[in-house]
């Protein structure tokens, strides 16, 4: 069982320039990378979220983030206390 973290990023709708980082005038996706997975195999990325205004999609990923942060540390503490016994 790997380690991985997903990582979430934004990204404009196909179709869809943003001007500037933040540009509020587009709609945006939320993509999550498994780095668990090779990059030589298929499925590492997957949509999570479509046609976001930027803030949503900034609050969804600092969700996402705090509740991947919350994990692992629950992960690091259960293989300390398997260690300790």
């Amino acid at each position: 069982m790997g380690n991985g973290m997903y990582i979430y990023t934004v990204q404009a709708m196909p179709g869809q320039k943003a001007k500037f980082e933040g540009d509020t005038s587009i709609k945006y996706r939320v993509k999550r990378l498994d780095d668990s997975i090779p990059t030589s195999k298929k499925g590492r990325t997957e949509i999570i979220r479509d046609n976001l205004e930027y803030d949503e999609a900034m609050e969804l990923i600092k969700g996402f983030n705090s509740m991947e942060g919350k994990s692992q540390n629950m992960r690091d503490e259960a293989a300390r206390q398997k260690n300790v016994l």
